[in-house]
């Protein structure tokens, strides 16, 4: 029973946590801004996640997760991958969080704030990235086997594309109004998927 509790305070802590990270950067989040987040005292702090460092990595690993197990959920609940990999990308146009358009990417952000600066960081940044890549790679890959592809651009070059496109909305839906955001999804899937 205590685990339980002790889980889910900690998956709280943590979505507190990313919250900070994600509109501040981790290099502007001081420790008082996560304490104050994450309703905890510095001893506290340290006995469940370690410095600000070992915190961010355990927070970053902890949104790649969710969101990589999200995308999955997807997946799994379509028969065509393209309607999934179009809600996916709709999604990204018409966030549950009516904050996302203005905080960005939080995969984008940090891969940004730490390219050159922070090489361990850099490193894992880049390594969930390429996990979602290597999801649509899998997925385009049982699609092109089932005959739903009818593409003649290979899954590996589609999922590499996917991924650019899915970066450059994060970045872009800043720029953009959600009707937009979906008239460019929806050109990119016509371009990729031989789509009339």
């Amino acid at each position: 029973m205590s685990g339980r509790n002790r889980l889910f305070d900690e998956e709280k802590a943590l979505a507190q946590a990313a919250e900070v990270f994600w509109i501040k950067g981790y290099e502007a989040a001081s420790t008082e801004d996560l304490l104050t987040a994450m309703d905890m005292n510095k001893g506290s702090l340290y006995n469940a996640f370690g410095n600000k460092r070992e915190l961010f990595v355990k927070v970053f690993e902890w949104f790649a997760q969710r969101f990589i197990r999200n995308m999955k959920v997807v997946f799994a609940k379509h028969d065509n991958t393209v309607d999934a990999i179009r809600e996916i990308f709709l999604h990204v146009a018409y966030p549950d969080d009516p904050t996302a358009h203005t905080k960005g990417c939080f995969y984008v952000n940090i891969l940004g704030e730490t390219t050159g600066l922070d090489p361990d960081l850099e490193k894992i940044a880049k390594e969930k990235l390429i996990e979602i890549e290597k999801l649509f790679y899998n997925e385009l890959t049982k699609a092109q086997k089932a005959g739903q592809l009818t593409s003649a651009i290979q899954p590996a070059l589609l999922a590499k594309h996917l991924l650019n496109l899915w970066n450059g909305i994060n970045i872009t839906r800043r720029l953009y109004s959600e009707k937009e955001l979906e008239k460019l999804v929806e050109l990119n899937l016509q371009l990729c998927f031989d789509m009339k």
